[in-house]
């Protein structure tokens, strides 16, 4: 697992956003999620979650890469991350006792290195 991936995914997040990170290495998932504070009777709602997957090769490479290229990589992740964070809803309907409705990214070597 990358801290330099988890820690840009968590920049990009609302401020009181919580994140849970799942290595599955040499890959791994963020599932990102926070409070909606948009219903007064459940005022602890949390948001649909984002589970970001970032692949075993894309986290492979990114290890190996050179300063010069994370760099890159690391501004095209924010990019791709203010991008859908723009067309994400996260409101919804699920009753209090049903998880979240989940939204899938894939973080692959074509997002972070183009």
């Amino acid at each position: 697992m990358s801290n330099e991936l988890v820690e840009a995914i968590k920049l990009a997040m609302p401020p009181d956003a919580e994140l849970r990170v799942v290595n599955r290495l040499p890959g791994f998932d963020v599932d990102v999620s926070w409070k909606l504070d948009d219903d007064p009777e459940r005022p602890n709602k949390p948001s649909k979650t984002i589970a970001i997957s970032v692949t075993d090769e894309a986290a492979e490479d990114f290890a190996n890469a050179s300063g010069p290229m994370k760099h890159d990589a690391l501004a095209r992740l924010q990019k791709f991350l203010t991008e859908n964070l723009r067309r994400f809803d996260p409101a919804h309907n699920t009753p209090k006792y049903e998880p979240p409705p989940v939204e899938r990214w894939r973080l692959t070597n074509s997002v972070l290195f183009g």
